[in-house]
Formats: structure tokens, sequence, C-alpha cells
């Protein structure tokens, strides 16, 4: 059903790796191979394919010089192109994350091909061989990563079925795909961005006024003339249950800084926040051609998360894409209003639960959708009643969860034990299992700090085990070179040019130096890594461990405890 593939264009040579279950495909300069080799009836999947490698095939199969196409897009020229295939691009909704970062994540070889993409001759049979070893590889690692992402894919097969949208529409983003189940039909919207309005179960002389006011004042200086950009990166702090708070149109944050605590809490989070309040007050964006549409799929949803039917979450990924659509000027469902009074609203309401709390708990946190409280013994069916009462006042179903423990830095970056013994971390505590394909360095200071807050497990101890046992990427910065002209090594006091993307390890080898991105022939050092340090881009499993200086790490840990 599913062909991986990739391409690789040079002046004279352009190369095609096919995968599927049963075998691999190598073409050379072949069109009619390569257009017998594909078939309608398999769905082609890429990494940057809807960027490049489709664009690049369906030049290839109309005749087209794929070198020239190459080098378009790689200016970033705009190339019409139209392939009679389906494809899925595996990159997609992932913030642009290169194959070789999701390759180093993963731990295998990185190691870039040696062979300059514009060489001016055709390429020699060994260089040839060469580069469809490099080819494989990517493919091989595309289909790694699709795998990894089955839910996402699935989710938006599942979509399409369930709305009865038309087969190729799976290739939209999931914001996207909301916009064609809630019939969008696309109308010019008035100047009325920060026209505010407040959710009519507010009681708003029960809220500080200094946050009715700051919303107020940005509704009355955009009416006034004022442009929206400035207004909405306006915040307001002030303090709230004893915890400095900050407001803004992306959220309330707030938090008890450098805390640690064991003991009665509990976590209160208000579910399907967003989608709710869109409902209650009727927040649905004004470019949907079907608004109720929106109010059935959260009734549906409800009904089969009642009856746990993971198909609940299809619907789920609807309602949320669809609230943050309304922010995406290129998306159909764009309604800037919209998304403002639900946020605007999700933190007052919030706030209002926070103060009808504050006599009887000790705030901890409040973050947009939630917020964690401790209490004493004898409160806790006090606190359920007060929680009942306001959903019931706002329409609106809270989550509780008991908490036993939690150390916290900030609002960001916290780790907390439910009373399940479930451990669940926010920010650089968050990876305390291991990095993933996403992301993956430096992941030793979760893992260490998560130890150590929850299970009492001294740092030396965690680091020196990861080491024992060979979790190696534990150790690892993954860097790019990104926006840079591109990154060296200093290595006995010589710059040493690198690829692109390296994996840098902490070592205690005076011969090696720092690890440097290069702009204008000025060097800036990789941030959070060593001045002593090494690259290693093969495969990880292969790597000198004794050249890892273990102390680097330890200290670096114990820099990160509050």
């Amino acid at each position: 059903m599913f062909t991986f593939y990739d391409i690789e264009v040079f002046r004279h040579d352009w190369m095609v790796v096919l995968l599927t279950e049963n075998h691999t495909i190598h073409i050379h300069n072949d069109t009619d191979k390569l257009r017998n080799s594909l078939s309608t009836s398999s769905i082609l999947v890429g990494y940057n394919n809807y960027a490049y490698d489709d664009i690049i095939l369906a030049g290839l199969l109309t005749g087209k010089d794929p070198y020239e196409l190459s080098q378009k897009l790689i200016r970033g020229e705009k190339v019409n192109a139209t392939l009679s295939y389906l494809t899925l691009d595996a990159m997609q909704e992932i913030n642009g994350l290169s194959l070789k970062e999701v390759q180093a994540n993963m731990g295998l070889d990185i190691q870039e091909t040696p062979i300059d993409f514009n060489i001016n001759r055709p390429l020699t049979k060994e260089e040839v061989e060469l580069v469809f070893q490099y080819c494989e590889n990517d493919v091989r690692t595309t289909k790694k990563v699709f795998e990894l992402r089955e839910d996402y894919f699935t989710s938006k097969f599942e979509i399409v079925d369930a709305f009865k949208l038309p087969v190729t529409a799976v290739k939209k983003t999931r914001a996207s795909l909301s916009a064609a189940v809630l019939k969008t039909t696309p109308k010019k919207l008035p100047r009325d961005r920060l026209h505010l309005e407040f959710d009519r179960r507010l009681q708003l002389n029960e809220l500080p006024r200094e946050v009715v006011d700051f919303y107020e004042n940005i509704k009355k200086r955009y009416i006034q003339g004022e442009e929206h950009g400035a207004l909405e990166k306006e915040k307001l702090e002030i303090e709230i249950a004893g915890i400095k708070h900050t407001f803004g149109f992306g959220g309330v944050h707030g938090a008890i800084e450098n805390y640690r605590y064991t003991g009665k809490m509990m976590q209160i989070d208000v579910s399907s926040y967003f989608p709710s309040l869109m409902i209650n007050n009727q927040f649905i964006s004004r470019q949907a051609g079907s608004p109720e549409l929106f109010t059935r799929i959260y009734e549906q949803r409800l009904a089969l998360k009642k009856q746990n039917d993971r198909k609940h979450e299809i619907y789920k990924i609807v309602l949320n894409s669809a609230f943050g659509a309304m922010k995406s000027e290129y998306n159909p469902l764009f309604d800037p209003k919209q998304f403002n009074n639900v946020t605007m609203n999700g933190q007052l309401i919030l706030t209002h639960l926070i103060l009808l709390l504050e006599p009887f708990t000790q705030l901890i946190q409040s973050n947009t959708d939630g917020i964690i409280i401790a209490y004493e013994d004898g409160m806790k069916d006090m606190i359920l009643e007060v929680i009942r009462r306001f959903g019931e006042q706002y329409q609106l179903a809270l989550d509780v969860d008991d908490i036993h423990k939690i150390a916290q830095r900030d609002v960001n970056n916290y780790v907390v034990q439910y009373a399940d013994g479930t451990i669940k971390a926010r920010g650089r505590m968050s990876k305390f299992q291991g990095g993933d394909w996403e992301r993956n360095s430096l992941h030793i200071i979760d893992k260490a700090l998560v130890n150590f807050y929850m299970h009492g497990i001294p740092i030396q101890k965690t680091v020196i085990e990861a080491w024992k046992n060979n979790q190696l990427d534990l150790f690892q910065v993954v860097a790019k070179a990104g926006k840079f002209d591109g990154m060296a090594h200093e290595m006995n006091g010589k710059m040493v040019p690198l690829q692109k993307v390296n994996r840098i390890f902490a070592t205690n080898q005076f011969h090696y130096g720092g690890v440097y991105k290069v702009r204008d022939h000025k060097y800036y050092k990789v941030p959070h890594t060593s001045e002593q340090s090494f690259v290693w881009n093969g495969e990880l499993g292969k790597m000198n461990k004794k050249l890892i200086d273990i102390n680097y790490y330890i200290k670096l840990v114990q820099s990160n405890v509050f």
C-alpha cells in the first residue's frame, strides 16, 4: 500500500530509491524504469517531498530537466508541477526537522555524502553506488518516521473517511482538514480583531479589576486605531493567590518558582476547554459554512469517549485544530477575533476558579487550561464541591487528578508524581525516559533530575549508570548549522570544517576544542556544549564511550538543580 522514496539530483545524474514491503528498487537516469516502477495503487511516502521530491518526480515524468528544477527549488522559486500519484510527507507538521536531525536523534550514522551535488561531470560507477547507499539509508529512515507517526496519518485517513472527504484531502494538514469538515465559505471579515467579548457567565466584578481593565483597554485602543500586532504582544503581570501571574493572548501563566513539595495536591484541568468556550459563546469561526457541525462533532466526541471508543480522538483532533486554525491567516478558518475571544475568556474563567479556591488551598501553578493546588486534610470534599459548582456555572467539564509529589522550577519546567505512582514532566525534565526521533539532546539532565526529585537517587549515580548501560544518546547534543554558513570543530588549535548536522559530546581530551557555528568567518560556540568536545557522526553504537567526560555531565546536571 505504501512505497517510500527519495530522489537525489546532480548536474548530470539523478537517482531514485523506491522501498516497498518486498524489495528495494534503484533507478539511475532511467525514466522508463521509473515510470514502470510506480503504481497508482500504492501511496508514495517521502520526507519533505511536498516541497521537493514530488516536484522533481513530476518533472522527470514529463521530460523536464531535474537539475534545473532542483536549483529553482533550492533558490526558493515557485515551480508548478502536477503529480498523478497520491503522496504523503512524513515531515508534515513537525516544524522543519531535517532527516539528518532525525537520524542523529535515532543514533544512526549521519555522515553526509562527500560528493558535491554541483559536480560538473557524470558520476563514476563507484560514486553512483555511494549515493544509492546514502539515499537508501534516508528512505529507510523515512519509513521508520512514518511508522512512528502512524497515529498521525491514521487520524487523517479516519477524518477523511468519517466526513466523506475526497481521498486526496489526506494530504492536508489537520487544521486544513478541520476547515474542510466545517465547510468553510471564505468571506472578508471586518476590522474587529480585538473587539473582545466577555463570556456572559462571567461575573466581572468578582475578578481583579486590573485584569478586566487590561483587556478592555486593549479593545479601546484598537478601536481608536492602534495596530493589532503590538497590542496582542502586550502582557500584564499581577499577583493572584500569592503568585505572580502573566496575562496575554498567549495564555495565563503563574507558578511558585524553585518549589518542591510532598503532600496532598490536585491537578484540575478543564476538559476540551477551548472547544467548550467556542460552543458556549458562539466563538466558532465566522468562516465556517456549517458552524452547527462543530457542536455536533463535539457531542459525538463526548458520546464516543463515554463508550471508550478510540474514535473520539478523531473528533478531538478536528475540534482542537479548528481552534488553532482561527489564528492562521493561511487557513480558511482564519478568524482572529474569535481566537482572541476564546483565549481571553479562558484566562478570566480560570482566574475565577483560582479565586474561588484561594481561601482554603495553596495555589502551586496555573497554566492556560488548568491549575495545581495543595490542600490540608479535611478540605477535599469542599474543594470538589466548589469545582462541581464552578463547572455547572460555566458549563464546563473538569478533570481532577490527585498528586503526591512535585518539583517545579517554574511554570514551564516541572515534574509531578500522581497518587497512582505515574510520573509526568514538562520542559527540561520532560524526556526523563530518554529522547525520541524528534528531540534527543542532553536528556541525561531530564533523567537525572527526575530520579533525584522523585526517587532520591544521587545525580552522579544516574549519570554513571547511564554511561555503563551504553545509553550514550543521553549525553549527545544534536546541532545543525541552520541559517549559519556552516559548522567547525577546533582541533589542535585549528578550525576543521564540519557537515551541516553534527552529534556533539563533552570530553576531557585536551587536543579537542569547542564546536562552533560559522557566519561571515566569525565563530559562535554551539549552545550547551563543552569547551572541549568531540564529534561523532557515525552509528552511535560504534562510538568509543571512553572519550565522554562523565564529570562534565554530573556538574551540568547539578547546575540545573533548584
